[in-house]
């Protein structure tokens, strides 16, 4: 390490356990080793950091405060994992093949509302005929809950340059799940990135993770952009299950004429949230999807 009193500080764009690569304020990209066992940076994080050896290795020792989190309840193991920071932009990826996992898609959305990001659904492989129907009727779903829909095509560019516009000026993410085209269209979008393609296996009709790490690229107008990993799901790390309304702006839109302050629009009489679903103002697969996730995080 330098003697130096003033540590200098950069942006990670790839972090793989205690090493990565980090960007530096003079735009050059260095591997780093992180200092101590406590600390955990992940994508997008902003860190101080000092040389091991000149130009060689930085060793990072701190992180910035975080304006947010994506983070979530791993399978199978206590606690909670932050999978990217500092984020203004979340697209939530689906596709008609492989089918879409619907409530996957409400997860991630969730996850964007409570962090506070901008949003944007983008359906991959609008070129593809097989189930285009009732894909076509499920994202008139999400547009009627007011969220910005986007048909595009990683296979012939359709729809790819709107994706870039939304994405300049942003730090955004790519979400969800495995097999439905996020590492194509970053393929599309970022040149030279050259991020491999998985297949589509034939007999689940599930992809294949192809990305195993988050990995930060730059867009050629402005904009970065983060990869994450494919899952088969996402339960996001939600502190109390009284927020998880606030995921849903459609149902936080009516809680306030609800009869109890406190109503998880379950069995609570004289529910807004309730009877929004039966006047048809609520989408009833909605509902239910908030229903999952209040369960799941209530056991």
């Amino acid at each position: 390490m330098t003697d130096r009193q003033v540590m200098d500080t950069g942006r990670i764009i790839a972090a793989h356990g205690r090493r990565g690569t980090l960007e530096t304020q003079s735009g050059d990209l260095l591997p780093y080793l992180i200092q101590g066992r406590r600390l955990r940076v992940v994508c997008g994080d902003h860190v101080q950091w000092d040389y091991d050896e000149p130009g060689v290795l930085a060793i990072i020792s701190a992180i910035a405060p975080r304006t947010n989190v994506l983070e979530r309840q791993p399978p199978g193991r206590p606690g909670t994992e932050i999978l990217a920071a500092n984020l203004s932009l979340m697209i939530v990826v689906c596709a008609p093949l492989p089918a879409a996992d619907w409530f996957l898609v409400d997860r991630y959305l969730c996850s964007g509302e409570l962090m506070g990001c901008r949003l944007l659904l983008v359906s991959n492989k609008s070129d593809l005929t097989e189930n285009k129907h009732n894909h076509d009727t499920m994202l008139r779903e999400y547009s009627l809950a007011g969220y910005t829909c986007l048909s595009v095509s990683a296979q012939d560019n359709r729809g790819t340059e709107a994706l870039r516009d939304a994405l300049k000026d942003q730090t955004g993410i790519f979400v969800g799940q495995s097999g439905v085209g996020k590492s194509s269209l970053i393929n599309c979008l970022v040149p030279n990135a050259e991020i491999t393609v998985g297949p589509i296996s034939t007999s689940t009709q599930e992809g294949k993770h192809t990305t195993t790490a988050s990995a930060m690229h730059y867009l050629p107008d402005g904009g970065r952009l983060i990869d994450t990993p494919g899952v088969r799901d996402f339960v996001p790390a939600i502190p109390e299950p009284q927020f998880v309304q606030n995921g849903f702006p459609e149902i936080l839109a009516v809680t306030n004429q609800c009869r109890f302050t406190d109503c998880r629009h379950l069995r609570e009489p004289d529910c807004a949230v309730k009877q929004a679903v039966l006047n048809g103002t609520i989408s009833q697969r909605r509902y239910e999807s908030y229903k999952r996730l209040l369960h799941t995080l209530t056991g």
